[in-house]
């Protein structure tokens, strides 16, 4: 139980940790990419506002060209590799005017990746092995509606954040790594006296209920010779304090053969004897029985498979079946129980449902804790240690119980048990 705990909580620290840093990296990378972004484009507008009057002058047809010239309609596409920025100026019809380009053939390209972008609005696109960051503006009226786009290479930049991220990545799962393994110790350390008390706590419920049984046997044992003595009569309201204290007493039994029971399967001492059990019979003869004790209003609904045999603990088995049919009929007033055996898929599923009042979904989590019982239904006698001790048997033979019920609709177990070979 414990190692579960502190792998448990081992698992949740490592969780937040990497969700945090997870988070923390994201606001990061946002924060770095959105102010570099900016400065970038800072840089064009300035960009723009500088050679804003060449630009302008450029819209006259040239004659004189360099031999990296591209000549288009007697326009010219100066082409530089080393140039930080370029521009193409276009008409309104997104014809070509002119430009200097540092990326050979993206005049091509250009208008169309910028066609429906609002002048203005920066925009990062990617064209062959490139990422580039583009503005469109709008030229004045004087110039027929033509329109210019800017931009530079924001491709190292991206491989920089890239760069940085996978470094920031593997650094997160080193980081993830050593953080699992410090809270493992740290739960570990923190777990010792919590797990020095719970031991201490279960030896004395052991001992204290294992020392109890014999008392109370005497004592159980003398209230029925008091109850027989013919020579000591007791008046009408002495029997009645008599009844009251065998009824106290057996209650009392019950509970500790109940928490013994349980310190025995906390223990790892539950002395079980593995058989090969004719489970469809065992069921059918333990419902027809209950079914004698049930009130007119409630309906036992049966439905067995034939021939499921199972490998396990009968004492147990038919101990579980108890529980649950008895908490069942204590919390059903009318209606029906229905308890229904099958077998698929190398296990057995056995559900028992009622039509009782059901459980809240504040309770529900708690229904297999150990005493809890729901608050409303309080007048009904219990030692609020029989769902405790169902868990328990059907966790002895490797199988699972889970509870679906909603409140005035009533409830369901399902238990599903392996189907185990005998050794």
């Amino acid at each position: 139980m414990f190692r579960k705990i502190q792998r448990k909580l081992t698992i949740q620290y490592a969780f937040f940790f990497l969700l945090f840093v997870l988070l923390l990296l994201a606001t990061l990378y946002i924060s770095i990419s959105t102010i570099m972004q900016q400065q970038q484009v800072q840089e064009l507008q300035l960009f723009f506002g500088k050679e804003r009057y060449h630009i302008e002058k450029d819209d006259e047809p040239q004659r004189e060209h360099n031999k990296d010239d591209k000549i288009i309609d007697g326009r010219k596409i100066e082409y530089d590799a080393n140039r930080a920025n370029f521009y193409y100026v276009f008409t309104k019809n997104n014809e070509l005017v002119h430009g200097d380009e540092s990326f050979y053939g993206l005049y091509k390209d250009v208008a169309h990746l910028m066609l429906d972008v609002k002048a203005g609005d920066p925009q990062t696109v990617e064209w062959k092995d490139e990422d580039l960051l583009l503005i469109k503006y709008q030229l004045p009226i004087s110039h027929n509606g033509n329109y210019m786009i800017i931009g530079q290479s924001v491709t190292k930049m991206h491989h920089l954040l890239e760069r940085v991220m996978y470094a920031f990545i593997i650094l997160i799962v080193i980081g993830t790594l050593c953080i699992a393994f410090l809270s493992h110790y740290l739960a570990g350390k923190a777990m010792v006296p919590i797990k020095k008390t719970f031991e201490r706590q279960r030896k004395f419920v052991s001992d204290a209920s294992h020392e109890l049984r014999t008392p109370l046997s005497v004592f159980y044992s003398s209230l029925e010779v008091l109850e027989n003595d013919d020579e000591n009569r007791f008046s009408a309201f002495g029997q009645e304090v008599l009844i009251d204290l065998k009824k106290e007493t057996q209650h009392m039994e019950a509970l500790l053969e109940g928490l013994l029971f349980l310190a025995r399967f906390d223990q790892n001492k539950l002395t079980t004897t593995k058989e090969n059990i004719a489970l469809s019979e065992l069921v059918n003869n333990i419902t027809k029985a209950f079914e004698r004790t049930l009130p007119d209003s409630i309906q036992l609904k049966i439905q067995i498979d034939n021939n499921i045999h199972f490998v396990g603990d009968e004492t147990s088995i038919r101990e579980l079946l108890y529980i649950l049919l008895e908490n069942a009929a204590k919390f059903t007033e009318k209606g029906f129980i229905s308890v229904s055996l099958t077998s698929m898929n190398n296990y057995i599923k056995l559900i028992v449902e009622d039509t009782g009042i059901g459980i809240t979904q504040h309770d529900l989590p708690h229904v297999f804790d150990r005493f809890y019982q729901v608050t409303k239904n309080r007048q009904k006698k219990g030692t609020g240690l029989g769902l405790s001790i169902a868990q328990a048997i059907v966790s002895h033979h490797q199988g699972h119980i889970s509870v679906e019920s909603e409140f005035g609709q009533g409830t369901k177990f399902i238990i599903s048990l392996p189907i185990l070979k005998k050794d």
